[in-house]
């Protein structure tokens, strides 16, 4: 339901955030669009329309409120709208608000949490014997085939299996590299070499270190 308001963003002074206020930290969030909106709701008996604050694409505002049901209403470009992805329902006159309910909030216990213990690691894991001669004496796992099949810089032709997918267009290459001396000033360096097909760029910025 749309309505419009003669003035649909009432001065807000007088108003505080409630963020010292004892009371449920809220976000009302608006994603429907439009340049400037605001919320009013029960909480205040419709008293006063906060604007929300962008967001990206989204509006926001954070409130603190006591334990409850409210109703509230967007008001958008002067035109009074409802988020429909939020609980909403119709008042007497017909007009649509959404619904907030903070009646089954259970704030969290920061006591508790500090004096909370982590449990012991159970015996069995601490069983495992160290390795002996005999494993080490294995031969390593071998590698899986697929991996022996390189797809950079290699042409197609010189594979004895041809690889499952092209080679790819865009290849990114980082080195870091760390000099240290005795007497001197140890430096960083960084590479990077971007490849697109047949094309290379490489950057390498390097500083000294300090100490």
């Amino acid at each position: 339901m749309h309505g419009s308001s003669p003035s649909w963003i009432q001065s807000a002074i007088g108003y505080e955030d409630g963020c010292t206020e004892k009371g449920i930290p809220t976000m009302i969030t608006w994603g429907y669009g439009g340049k400037e909106v605001a919320v009013e709701g029960s909480w205040d008996n419709w008293k006063t329309r906060i604007p929300l604050q962008r967001c990206g694409k989204d509006f926001t505002i954070m409130k603190v409120l006591p334990s409850g049901v409210y109703q509230y209403r967007f008001i958008v470009d002067g035109q009074w709208r409802y988020a429909p992805d939020l609980p909403w329902a119709q008042d007497g006159t017909g007009n649509a608000n959404n619904i907030l309910d903070l009646q089954d909030y259970v704030p969290e216990d920061i006591k508790s949490i500090s004096s909370f213990e982590p449990p012991l690691s159970p015996e069995s894991s601490y069983s495992n014997l160290p390795l002996g001669a005999e494993d080490f004496a294995k031969e390593p796992p071998l590698v899986p085939p697929h991996l022996q099949l390189p797809l950079l810089n290699l042409p197609a032709s010189h594979m004895e299996i041809p690889p499952p997918l092209s080679r790819p267009k865009h290849v990114i290459l980082n080195h870091l590299y760390i000099q240290k001396v005795k007497n001197g000033q140890p430096v960083v360096a960084l590479g990077s070499t971007h490849r697109f097909r047949a094309k290379y760029v490489t950057v390498v910025l390097y500083k000294p270190v300090q100490r």
